[in-house]
């Protein structure tokens, strides 16, 4: 993706939360216990393995917050948002 506009605009066609913060595309997720908020990232990892492509996780006790950005080209680019737009769709599952 070549400028904030173009990123935005893809931000904003996912579910509601994601926010483009220090070049990165960036969510929270919370979860009513620690071990839920665990499934989930087990459910990420498990999603990123197969698209190949790794986000950022930060665990808080229930919450659970992932940043995306393309490190390889220092930049967000349609990997990060496809990698999003697949971990919507796992939770639009539960």
């Amino acid at each position: 993706m070549s400028s904030n506009e173009e990123i935005k605009r893809a931000i904003e066609e996912l579910d509601s939360g994601w926010e483009l913060r220090e070049g990165k595309i960036v969510k929270s997720f919370q979860f009513p216990s620690f071990m839920k908020a665990i499934e989930f990232v087990n459910d990420v990892a498990k999603i990123a393995e197969k698209v190949n492509h790794h986000p950022i996780i930060t665990i808080n006790w229930n919450t659970v917050k992932l940043s995306l950005k393309s490190f390889d080209v220092d930049a967000i680019t349609g990997r990060d948002i496809n990698l999003a737009k697949e971990i919507e769709k796992r939770l639009d599952k539960n």
